[in-house]
């Protein structure tokens, strides 16, 4: 190489670090200007605990009054894949539950498992282990946690003046809640049943529910989604409270059932055989957690609930994700309830979780169970590194009780990344994962945890 075009090249290769590097010191002295008045009030307010034991979280009972008042509280967790959040989480609901603030567990989780273990958890027979194992739900659910809680609540309820019921509000089994709902039709007007069963049955038929929900919605066009769309609206509205079996016992939960049926094709309308998923990307991807909303909203409506899911959607305020502008569930129901939601968030200085692998450069890969271990770290630009700065350790903080002035409202609209993977993750944790949010009015408390393991699957 000429020695002219080699000094060229070095000299650029100098003015480039020197410009990045210059960039990165300014955004970082900018960003410890917005957190220096935040620590100062976060000194005094942490709440240590250790999270080795997760009752220590809600031992006092401040974490508990800081969420009263919520009709609806959603909890996080900081990946789906990891132990001492789902523990921590599993915690809080008992906490909440004890001091007669919720009597309805709200998962991230389709209606045909939930009922199960919702039977369950009422008195039906069974281990609890086995019953979490065996239930419709998603892998990342199928945890020791998860076991011990539904056992948990199942003696809570052997002896409770109200029992405490599981709901299951996402809307990823189509095919199953059709057909509870036809099924359920056919014991009041048979011919109507068999006639939507054949018009329904790219989508309920045997074939269709052996499919997992991706693969069914990929194995239909779009013109069979829309027209099982329509064919469901009519089942809905025959189910409904103006139709003839307004009055008959079960009507409400085929109703539902069939509702939600229709929501699932909706929210993954543009992923069908032939579709594209193009226009208001961020609108598009925010329908699952409108029905998720929605159907929260019903089955609160008679006392408070959990909403255990995790991180990116319990949170309260819209993010950018996926390069578009997302609105969670917990978004929806802030405008809904107002301070009657409430959200929890995890963080971690460094998580070691259960995940299905991917690579940077590929769109995410088919929800499988997960396959690997996979290790984050670098606290560094996310809210984590507020703990940090503090010493480090286990301990949550109330933001709602943030004080109000110029000073601290900056801080409260800046933007962090929030890097919470869910069923898949990569080996390398500063570009991967990550959603931007601002800490208010996104998270109401923030529980930081300071290492987390893999979750205890069910073998």
């Amino acid at each position: 190489m000429p020695m002219n075009r080699r000094r060229f090249l070095l000299g650029a290769l100098a003015t480039t670090t020197v410009v990045v590097g210059g960039w990165w010191a300014y955004a970082r002295w900018t960003q410890a200007s917005l957190e220096a008045p935040v620590l100062a009030w976060m000194r005094d307010r942490v709440t240590g605990f250790d999270a080795a034991r997760p009752d220590s979280l809600t031992a006092d009972g401040s974490l508990v009054a800081a969420l009263a008042g919520a009709k609806v509280i959603g909890i996080g967790e900081a990946t789906h894949g990891s132990h001492e959040d789902v523990a921590c989480k599993a915690a809080l609901v008992r906490a909440l539950v004890q001091a007669g603030a919720i009597d309805t567990l709200l998962l991230e989780a389709n209606g045909p498992g939930c009922r199960d273990l919702d039977a369950f958890i009422g008195g039906a027979k069974g281990d609890a282990a086995e019953r979490v194992k065996g239930a419709e739900i998603f892998r990342i659910l199928k945890t020791q946690d998860m076991a011990d809680l539904m056992a948990w609540l199942r003696e809570w309820n052997r002896t409770a003046p109200k029992r405490v019921h599981v709901v299951g509000i996402d809307c990823q089994a189509t095919a199953q809640d059709a057909a509870f709902a036809l099924d359920w039709l056919a014991t009041v007007d048979a011919t109507a049943a068999a006639d939507l069963r054949t018009r329904l049955a790219p989508v309920v038929s045997a074939e269709a529910q052996a499919l997992r929900f991706p693969a069914l919605i990929a194995s239909i066009t779009t013109a069979q989604l829309r027209q099982a769309m329509t064919d469901l609206h009519a089942l809905r509205v025959l189910l409904g409270p103006e139709g003839a079996f307004a009055t008959a016992p079960g009507r409400l939960d085929a109703e539902r059932a069939a509702r939600v049926a229709w929501q699932g094709l909706h929210a993954f309308e543009l992923e069908a055989s032939d579709g594209t998923v193009e226009g208001d990307v961020g609108a598009y991807y925010s329908r699952r957690d409108v029905a998720m909303a929605e159907n929260i909203l019903e089955a609160a409506s008679d006392h408070g609930g959990v909403y255990w899911a995790h991180n990116t959607h319990v949170a309260g305020a819209p993010m950018d994700r996926y390069g578009a502008r997302i609105e969670p569930t917990g978004d929806h129901l802030r405008r809904a309830l107002g301070g009657g939601y409430k959200a929890v968030l995890f963080e971690y200085a460094t998580a070691r979780f259960n995940a299905v692998p991917m690579s940077l450069f590929e769109s995410l890969p088919p929800a499988t169970n997960p396959t690997e271990v996979i290790e984050w770290g670098y606290a560094g630009g996310r809210l984590a590194g507020l703990f940090r700065a503090l010493g480090g350790g286990d301990a949550w903080i109330d933001l709602a009780a943030l004080p109000a002035g110029p000073e601290f409202s900056a801080w409260a609209t800046s933007e962090y990344p929030m890097r919470s993977p869910g069923y898949a993750g990569v080996h390398w944790v500063h570009g991967a994962g990550s959603s931007t949010i601002q800490p208010r009015p996104t998270i109401d408390v923030l529980v930081h945890i300071e290492a987390l393991s893999p979750s205890r699957m069910l073998e």
